[in-house]
Order: C-alpha cells, then sequence, then structure tokens
C-alpha cells in the first residue's frame, strides 16, 4: 500500500511538472507571438516578387509571414533583397479580405502626372520624378508641407515649388491645399524672365482613389523678348521714304513709330484643373490630369489719326522731301477670353513601393489672337522614385 501511494505521489508531481512546462511554453509562445504580431513588413525578394504581411518570426535563417491571400510563408532569409516596415495604422483590410495594396501609402500617391492633390504629405516621403522635359526633386519638410524642385535639361528656366495641406485629418471627406510653382528664366532671356503659379486645390477621396478640383492665378513677365502685339502707331499717309520719314518723326516730335501696344510686360491667366487616379489592375492606376488657362484676347483697334504738317526728311535718291504725314494710333482692347488647355491621360505602373513609371498621350490645345485653334500631341514619359 506505502509502495502504491508514493507511485501516485510520483505520477502527480510529474504531471503538475508537465503541466507547468506546457504552461510555461504557451506562454512563452505567446508572449513571442504578441510581440510580433502587430510588425508588418514588405518584404522584397531578389527575384523581384513583394510580400505584404504580418511576421511571425525570424530565426535567423528564415522569416514565417502571414499574408491575407496566400496564408503563411516560410522565406529564406538569403532570398529577401529588403524588409520595409509598415505603419500599423496605415494598413487595413480590404472588403475582400485582403490587405491594402502598397498604392495606397505610396510617396507618389499625393500627385497626379504635372498637377498634385490636396492629401496630407507625410515626413520623410521624399520623392523625384525624371521626365522627358528634365527633373523634379521633391521634399516632405514636415507633415502636410512639401518643397521642391523643377528644371529642365539644360537647367533652364527653372522653378521652386511648395504645397501645404492645411486639412490632414484622416477620416475628413475633403482635404484642401494651397501651393505655389515661382519660376526664373535663368540664363535663357539673358534671367529676364520670371513667372509663377498659385492655386488652391480641394481633393476629394484618400489616396487609392480620388479626384480634385483647382483654381488659381498663373503670370510671367517676358520683357521684350515675345510679343504677338502690332504696333502702336502706323504711318499711313504716302511717304517717298517710310524708314527715313520714321526718323525724323522721332528727331523733332519725339515719336517711336516702332512702338508696341503691348506696354504691360506681365501677362496673366486664371487657372483651372481638373484631376483623379484610380486603380486599374494590381499594380497601374489611371490617371486624367487636366488643365485650363483662361488669359485675356486682346485686339488692336484704331484709335486716332495724327497729322504732321510740313515734314521735311531725305526721299530716294538723296531727294528732299517735305510733305504732311498722317499717323494712324492704335490702342488695344480686351475682346474676350483667349483659352488654353493641356489633356494629360495617363497610366502610372507600380513596379514597386518605391518605385512607378508613367507614361501620358498628353495633348494641348490653344486658340490664337485672331482665334485660330490650334492642337497637337506631347506625348511624354516619367519615372518617380522614392528616396
Amino acid at each position: 500500500m506505502l509502495y502504491l501511494a508514493d507511485m501516485k505521489q510520483f505520477i502527480l508531481i510529474i504531471f503538475c511538472l508537465l503541466l507547468g512546462a506546457i504552461s510555461s511554453y504557451a506562454q512563452e509562445e505567446s508572449s513571442i507571438r504578441d510581440s510580433t504580431e502587430k510588425e508588418f513588413y514588405l518584404i522584397k525578394k531578389n527575384d523581384g516578387s513583394e510580400y505584404i504581411g504580418e511576421v511571425m518570426s525570424d530565426d535567423g535563417r528564415e522569416v514565417l509571414i502571414i499574408t491575407k491571400n496566400i496564408g503563411k510563408i516560410y522565406i529564406p532569409k538569403a532570398d529577401i533583397a529588403s524588409m520595409t516596415v509598415l505603419d500599423e495604422k496605415k494598413i487595413t483590410i480590404t472588403s475582400d479580405g485582403a490587405y491594402q495594396d502598397y498604392r495606397l501609402e505610396g510617396p507618389y500617391t499625393t500627385r497626379y502626372f504635372f498637377t498634385t492633390n490636396a492629401l496630407p504629405i507625410k515626413k520623410k516621403e521624399n520623392y523625384m520624378m525624371i521626365g522627358l522635359q528634365g527633373p523634379e526633386v521633391h521634399f516632405a519638410v514636415s507633415d502636410n508641407l512639401s518643397l521642391g524642385m523643377m528644371a529642365t535639361w539644360i537647367g533652364s528656366p527653372l522653378a521652386l515649388a511648395a504645397k501645404y495641406s492645411f486639412d490632414g485629418a484622416q477620416d475628413a471627406k475633403i482635404h484642401y491645399a494651397l501651393g505655389t510653382i515661382v519660376a526664373t528664366s535663368g540664363y535663357l532671356m539673358q534671367g529676364q524672365g520670371v513667372g509663377g503659379i498659385h492655386w488652391l486645390t480641394a481633393t476629394k477621396g484618400d489616396r487609392n482613389s480620388n479626384i480634385s478640383l483647382s483654381f488659381g492665378y498663373a503670370f510671367a513677365y517676358t520683357s521684350d523678348w515675345f510679343s504677338d502685339y502690332n504696333e502702336k502707331y502706323e504711318i499711313t499717309s504716302a511717304t517717298n521714304n517710310r524708314y527715313n520719314a520714321a526718323k525724323e518723326l522721332r528727331t523733332s516730335y519725339g515719336l517711336d513709330i516702332y512702338q508696341r501696344l503691348d506696354d504691360n510686360k506681365t501677362r496673366g491667366s486664371y487657372v483651372i484643373g481638373l484631376a483623379g487616379i484610380t486603380p486599374v489592375g494590381k499594380k497601374s492606376s489611371f490617371i486624367f490630369d487636366i488643365l485650363g488657362f483662361l488669359g485675356n484676347k486682346y485686339e488692336a483697334v484704331f484709335d486716332k489719326n495724327i497729322i504732321y504738317p510740313s515734314v521735311t526728311y531725305q526721299g530716294y535718291n538723296n531727294q528732299v522731301v517735305t510733305e504732311d504725314i498722317t499717323v494712324t494710333q492704335y490702342k488695344m482692347e480686351k475682346t474676350g477670353l483667349r483659352p488654353h488647355f493641356i489633356i494629360m491621360p495617363a497610366m502610372r505602373f507600380n513596379r514597386s513601393y518605391d518605385k512607378a513609371f508613367q507614361v501620358a498621350l498628353a495633348g494641348v490645345i490653344t486658340t490664337q489672337n485672331n482665334g485660330d485653334v490650334i492642337v497637337f500631341p506631347v506625348p511624354t514619359v516619367s519615372w518617380l522614385r522614392q528616396f
């Protein structure tokens, strides 16, 4: 009987030890799982494939992750090119139970092909864009504020850009942003040209799919380098030598017969923009980007005739001519709006979390002062990189 009691006591002790070991192992596994269950990573393999999932374990030789689409995946460390931690707050689950695509929080989702939306910038969302026209670099100096530089491949013109989103609430239905671009002609036009555009944008939607409406004002100062306006004066009476007659009018009467009507060298235009983006497939998006410039349309109209009596000047064959010269003076009047449109339908292909390629079949529709409409295509491509 004593032997049987000892055996029961021994078995009870063994059972308690086993129970304690199992409990300790379960607690340890739970602790390990709790410490890693919120670790979401974007894992890029050497072969170019990518996975987004919750990291469950990492023993130094392989990584175990759980994805919504595939389930558990063991990935050897030797096959991994990089592992990027994703903010848990930015990870949401779609209606079909999959993690959101990385396009939703990529560095380029606050931009269309050329214009930008009003969604808030996130700090460290720095990126560059290389296009056929030239390079751009944009820095997110803080949440909601970005600064950038834009140039052509010859380094001129050169522009500085800034955008500030002042409604950055994640649950907001509509976001707003103020933006500006200030440019200089650089060594072109001997540095005399300056210009810029200032705008206000309202955006509805999220980074995955949204639509934006913008209003702004653009200006340009080109000095005497560009002018499509007529001369202010015209000699309309018969003269023997118009060139010498014009010189005499300038000398004796201080009249610059070649003065242009465009006295104001600063041009301005109202700007309206409509843009949007929507996913097409797993790693691509369709973009439409439209900019309209509504400048004033001018026309030279008759003002008055000025008669200069008995003007003496040297005519042809060195003969001296004295005659009355009639000069017609014109004035510039606004006759309506002169619209210009840039239409940029584009496709963006997200090659990875920090790389994208986009192509646009852009077209320009412009009108001249005489009412003629000119249409021509400007297809272009660009590459985007995060840094």
